[in-house]
């Protein structure tokens, strides 16, 4: 089969996945066969960054091409305005048909009368009947939820669930979300298989005179670590990579990086609106002065996120298998990423929150298009997600929407060692009043915590474990003064005028 003039585009993607959970990319302990295909038969962009390390808004990102002060889904907990743009929209105004399968997260999912919240996901006869359009996808099956939460049976997977003849106060419910470790869960009733068959059916079922958007978006490795049989067997908790940490770090760090380890965030002046664990993404500690968690028990943790990768991966070995028995892989540009990263266990930390370590800022980040992008290829380029947009549009010959923020890729995925931008930015209103703003250079990282005195600067080259915190260090006032003007530069350019001046008066 020949090239098509537009090719379709699969976007897969997993929620909290860690940028080093690649075997192929220098993890030796981890299984990943099919991603290390990927990375065989395709690019490895190795500093590829989020626009927000939570969920909402960095999902957001990727069908706007807009950072979250510009599209104004700064947290979850806020909708997304189902008027904005999306890239889903243009494409299929573009000629494709479009589809979403497993997690979305553009809507609170804890608010009650929210499509995306109980008790609307549980109405079983809705999500039957009801499949799109949604945020500009023409088709949707949905999931959402982790683990064994209640809300984890909502939506299109809690009514297929039903219809299987499986009683999901069985294995999900109230109170869900704590266990950990082995789930009783059948494998092949878990919405990691489920979200894949969806994307695969998809594909298969799809008007073949259309190219396809697909986005394969698993919810998996985020935490509560639960993981079906033999996948959560698969890894010895004593036989885990060690942690990153280094004794005395948190010293000259911002005062919220020692207040978490020392269970003290109550001194901290912060406008706390909703739960005071999510202002800080619910981090928990492993180590130093906070025993809560403790590394027999992180070291269990990471052997079940290692386990669920693995389970990811085995599908996504499905996914493109489809491809190649469809004989659609040379008209397929593949993408893989996560929507941002977790601590696991780094630096005294695990999950998410609002200090910017890489181990949330950065991730994994696989492009292939056989036959027609470079294969086996591995760049420090940097990419963000926010660029995904752009860069599916100008794949497609589709132009860009004025509103958006993130560049076409494109020349840099033909020619991975050719960069075509030379910052990344990442926003996170952890709170109304507790805001951090990180940029990304070639080598160094700043990170501001906004009307608070406090940041961070960072080498990447001598020190790419951000264990020395060069803010305060003299030696180094003349670099942080040009990231930060460097910063205001880029809201600058970021401001990009909308809508576009018609006349001098």
């Amino acid at each position: 089969m020949g090239k098509q003039k537009k090719p379709n585009i699969l976007l897969i993607s997993t929620d909290q996945q860690h940028w080093n959970t690649i075997h192929a990319l220098g993890n030796e302990t981890i299984h990943t066969p099919n991603l290390d295909r990927l990375v065989k038969e395709g690019i490895a962009f190795e500093r590829a960054y989020v626009a927000s390390p939570v969920c909402s808004p960095s999902r957001s990102s990727i069908i706007t091409g807009e950072y979250p002060s510009r599209h104004q889904c700064w947290n979850i907990g806020v909708e997304l305005d189902e008027d904005r743009t999306t890239v889903s929209d243009l494409m299929g105004k573009g000629g494709y048909t479009t589809g979403l399968f497993g997690k979305a997260h553009f809507k609170p999912v804890l608010t009650e009368g929210s499509f995306e919240a109980p008790p609307h996901i549980h109405d079983r006869d809705f999500w039957k009947e009801w499949h799109g359009p949604y945020y500009g996808f023409e088709k949707v099956a949905m999931v959402h939820g982790h683990s064994d939460e209640d809300s984890s049976h909502g939506m299109h997977y809690g009514a297929w669930l039903v219809e299987q003849g499986i009683d999901p106060s069985k294995y999900f419910g109230p109170g869900g979300g704590h266990r950990e470790g082995s789930w009783d869960l059948p494998e092949e009733y878990h919405y990691t298989r489920w979200t894949a068959n969806q994307t695969m059916d998809f594909i298969e079922s799809r008007e073949e005179s259309k190219p396809f958007l697909a986005w394969c978006s698993f919810q998996d490795p985020h935490n509560a670590f639960l993981c079906p049989e033999p996948w959560n067997s698969m890894y010895d908790p004593d036989q885990m990579p060690p942690f990153v940490e280094k004794e005395g770090e948190m010293l000259d760090k911002p005062l919220i990086h020692q207040y978490l380890l020392e269970d003290r965030m109550n001194e901290l002046d912060i406008n706390v609106t909703a739960d005071p664990g999510h202002s800080t993404g619910g981090v928990q500690c492993l180590g130093h002065t906070n025993k809560k968690l403790g590394y027999k028990r992180a070291r269990k943790w990471l052997s079940s996120y290692y386990g669920m990768i693995s389970l990811i991966d085995h599908h996504i070995g499905r996914l493109l298998d489809k491809l190649d028995e469809l004989g659609l892989a040379e008209d397929t540009l593949v993408v893989f990423t996560s929507d941002h990263g977790d601590y696991a266990g780094n630096h005294g930390f695990w999950l998410k929150g609002p200090i910017h370590y890489d181990d949330v800022l950065r991730v994994p980040f696989l492009v292939r298009w056989k036959g027609e992008l470079p294969e086996g290829k591995r760049t420090n380029s940097l990419m963000s997600l926010v660029d995904l947009a752009p860069t599916f549009l100008e794949a497609a010959g589709i132009e860009k929407y004025p509103s958006m923020q993130g560049i076409s890729q494109l020349n840099t995925l033909y020619q991975p060692n050719q960069a075509t931008r030379d910052w990344c930015l990442v926003e996170n209103r952890a709170e109304p009043s507790f805001y951090v703003k990180t940029l990304v250079t070639d080598r160094y990282k700043l990170n501001y915590y906004l009307d608070r005195s406090e940041g961070e600067l960072y080498d990447l080259e001598n020190d790419p474990n951000e264990f020395v915190n060069l803010y305060n260090n003299k030696d180094y006032t003349e670099m942080k003064c040009e990231m930060f003007s460097k910063l205001v530069d880029i809201y600058g350019e970021l401001e990009n005028p909308i809508p576009p001046r018609q006349s001098f008066a």
